[in-house]
């Protein structure tokens, strides 16, 4: 990958973007910071792993070290940036610009470097960096390669040095944010120019990548598309089952709603029809999950998935034997309740400890779901439909369904209406029902008005009808599998007719 390309793509793919100056460097320093401890613990794991002998482990730490290198240059070009003003400042011109003139100099340091590296090797590098410096565009890899000439260690002693030093650039990077009474104060650090330790910090990555056979380019490749995964530009994912035929396709626009049956025990409708059993939370405590289909929903609006749904809705894909096997089967319907189980217990996690969690939906907001939580969903998907879903969609998808569920959770009922067209999921508290004509209720239960005028028909001219406040909320009753002629179940209704039809339920 060209520098140009990498700089460019940090640039487009900033979130922070539109906040004051000072904020965005605020924000990529703690991020530069913080990923470069995550590198730390990424590279403990790979030496782990390496010494335990065990090659499919030392394969997942390999691919943890490539990202984690990725992340720390995503948020270096990024500061660099934005210290500079400038979207074309090139850190890594920078450095080797840097690297010549302290090898160059006059002085007792860089006499020193030159005899560590041998006079060939330094004659070699000057000569090199001389054309470097005059590069307007570059693969990265030719930084790395060049910049791996001034190493003055190697293997294992050079990667304790990275480590070393790269916690301390990290330090000096945070320093920059203090008041300047302790910066006075606390001398332990040299400050120097924010450049300067930007360059240092990309020869040390450059040099852990060379020690772990990696190149800066696929790291770079790697990083751009994993980052492009989740803010990348806002494209949905078609529709997993838009080939199918419309009997096994989920209808593309439709409300489901959530009733309360009795205390603690909720059910669904669609259509007026009950989908799926009644619901308890299954727990000790009373904490709303009897509500938690809300989250397959919002899987369903995000990402066009949902095995569990599909099986309830009868939407199952059966004439196409593969497919109802692998997509909509049983180990895909487990997969999926896995992943709303998981998604409930971090998002519940977060609140633990905060005043009023009971009024706290999951996820409040995007920036409260970590890289390393998101990336384990599709992971968990392998093999299915959503493996190939992007990450924002899953982010989305996470956020969404935690608000409904929240006001589920406080309200006890509510309809949401799922747009697949427009990957929308909507709430509103009202639970209604159409009255088709005459017919009044819902389920099995219903009664005629016979005799009357046309104009007279519908659910307004049936609201002040003799008989039809009791037949109504006996219909209601009995489509919840309820005693549909008693008094005290009906006296826990609340009724109303719509304007434009239907009949709202609490």
């Amino acid at each position: 990958m060209l520098f140009t390309e990498y700089a460019c793509f940090v640039r487009d793919i900033d979130q922070s973007v539109g906040k004051s100056a000072d904020k965005r460097r605020d924000i990529a320093i703690y991020g530069l910071a913080a990923e470069i401890g995550s590198l730390l613990s990424a590279i403990k794991k790979a030496i782990l792993a390496s010494q335990a002998d065990e090659a499919p482990v030392t394969a997942r730490k390999r691919q943890e070290v490539t990202e984690e290198i990725g992340d720390v240059l995503w948020y270096t070009v990024l500061l660099g940036q934005l210290n500079n003003n400038n979207a074309d400042f090139n850190v890594f011109t920078n450095d080797i610009c840097n690297l010549h003139h302290e090898i160059s100099a006059g002085n007792q340091r860089a006499a020193t470097i030159r005899m560590t590296l041998t006079a060939e090797t330094t004659k070699l590098f000057l000569h090199e960096a001389d054309g470097f410096r005059m590069k307007r565009d570059f693969v990265l890899d030719e930084y790395q390669k060049l910049a791996f000439m001034t190493a003055r260690t190697e293997g294992d002693q050079l990667e304790r040095v990275c480590l070393a030093v790269l916690t301390q650039l990290g330090a000096e990077v945070l320093r920059t944010t203090l008041p300047k009474i302790e910066i006075d104060l606390n001398k332990n650090l040299v400050d120097r120019d924010l450049n300067t330790v930007l360059g240092e910090i990309v020869w040390h990555l450059s040099a852990l990548a060379t020690l772990s056979d990696l190149k800066l380019t696929e790291i770079a490749d790697a990083n751009r598309a994993k980052v492009t995964r989740r803010y990348g530009p806002r494209q949905h994912t078609p529709l997993h089952d838009d080939s199918s035929h419309s009997g096994e396709q989920f209808p593309r626009k439709f409300d489901v709603s959530f009733v309360s049956v009795e205390k603690g025990r909720s059910r669904m409708y669609y259509k007026g029809r009950p989908l799926g059993n009644e619901l308890t939370d299954n727990s000790a405590e009373d904490d709303g999950y009897r509500f938690h289909d809300v989250m397959h929903f919002a899987l369903l609006a995000k990402l066009g998935w949902s095995p569990v749904i599909r099986k309830l809705m009868g939407r199952k894909r059966k004439s196409d034997p593969a497919v109802d096997e692998i997509q909509d089967g049983a180990r895909a319907n487990i997969v999926e309740e896995l992943i709303v189980k998981i998604i409930h217990s971090e998002g519940t996690g977060l609140a633990e400890g905060l005043d009023g969690r009971d009024d706290r939906s999951m996820f409040t907001n995007p920036g409260l779901i970590s890289f390393g939580f998101l990336k384990q969903l599709p992971r968990l998907a392998s093999g299915l439909e959503a493996e190939g879903n992007k990450l924002w969609e899953w982010e989305d998808a996470i956020v969404a369904g935690s608000k409904l569920f929240e006001k589920l959770r406080c309200v006890g009922q509510g309809t949401v209406t799922i747009d697949l067209e427009a990957r929308t999921i909507d709430f509103h508290e009202d639970v209604y029902v159409d009255l088709p004509g005459t017919i009044v209720g819902i389920g099995s239960a219903s009664f005629l008005a016979a005799d009357l005028p046309e104009h007279l028909k519908g659910s307004l001219a049936l609201a002040g009808l003799l008989g039809a406040d009791v037949a109504l909320k006996s219909a209601i009753l009995e489509s919840l599998c309820r005693d549909g002629s008693s008094s005290e179940l009906q006296g826990e209704l609340d009724t109303s007719f719509r304007k434009y039809g239907g009949v709202v339920v609490r």
